[in-house]
């Protein structure tokens, strides 16, 4: 896994990052998501981070599912990807029982009804639950490796 030579990038909450280079994309996730995106045929991804499902009027920017996924999207074809050869893994939406908030699981299904709604193939998911997740995306191969911890810590954040 990750054999391609990559630089590191760290994408931050409310963030947006593609590129034709390979990179090792990173984050961190509890009720966020992340939807990866690869060109399977170019062999080149992007990677979001949202913190909220959808946005209201006037307020659509990349902490908000629905724009930082179309973003993406708009991203990646930009760059000369086709629609039909988009790969997309969904990742986080975490629950948090102590806030008993349903976020998490609005954020994923934001992921799942866009992707489907734009005819994009979901080849892998890892939503829910109560873990954090620390996610790494390499962009020039599409796999992504997610590790499963009880509790997010400071230096999860940073490299």
């Amino acid at each position: 896994m990750f054999t391609v030579e990559a630089e590191k990038f760290f994408l931050q909450p409310g963030f947006i990052f593609a590129s034709q280079e390979p990179y090792l994309i990173h984050t961190v996730l509890g009720s966020c998501v992340s939807v990866c995106l690869w060109d399977s045929i170019q062999g080149f991804g992007g990677m979001n981070h949202y913190i909220y499902g959808r946005a209201k009027p006037g307020q659509a920017n990349g902490k908000y599912g629905d724009a930082a996924i179309l973003h993406l999207i708009r991203l990646m074809r930009e760059l000369g990807s086709r629609r039909e050869d988009l790969r997309a893994h969904i990742i986080g939406g975490a629950q948090n029982p102590v806030l008993n908030s349903r976020i998490g699981e609005e954020n994923a299904r934001v992921a799942q009804e866009i992707l489907a709604a734009k005819g994009i193939q979901v080849v892998s998911q890892d939503v829910g639950g109560n873990l954090g997740r620390k996610v790494i995306f390499n962009s020039g191969t599409g796999e992504v490796f997610v590790y499963k911890v009880q509790q997010v810590r400071e230096s999860d954040w940073y490299s």
